[in-house]
């Protein structure tokens, strides 16, 4: 017992007065962005975007078809096809955006299809 107390007082003691043992230091280590840090990665042409603010090219569009991505430029139309997500008809080929009777706001077909939400 007076062995275990002895090692106690001459190794571990010293090491608690002092702030303990060192660790791996964090050099190289990349820590991850602070909370509430803005990372703006722009996306490349064609990639998935939302708006235009998303891409590069400072234009996002379906080009006609049903996913939006980043257009390289303007030649490029940002109208989409039927059944995708829209806030006004002129995202849409068909000119026309609505429910169709459901939730949700989507490029219909086209005017026989009621813009009614419910």
């Amino acid at each position: 017992m007076k062995r275990q107390s002895l090692f106690l007082a001459l190794v571990v003691l010293p090491l608690l007065a002092c702030g303990g043992m060192d660790m791996a230091s964090d050099e190289g280590v990349t820590s991850a962005p602070e909370m509430g840090s803005v990372q703006s990665e722009l996306q490349p042409n064609w990639a998935s975007c939302s708006g235009d603010a998303d891409c590069t090219s400072n234009r996002c569009g379906c080009n006609g078809g049903t996913a939006r991505v980043c257009l390289p430029n303007s030649t490029y139309p940002k109208q989409c096809g039927n059944w995708t997500a829209c806030n006004s008809d002129s995202q849409c080929t068909s000119n026309w955006c609505g429910c169709n009777g459901g939730q949700v706001k989507q490029c219909l077909p086209n005017t026989s299809y009621p813009k009614t939400c419910t």
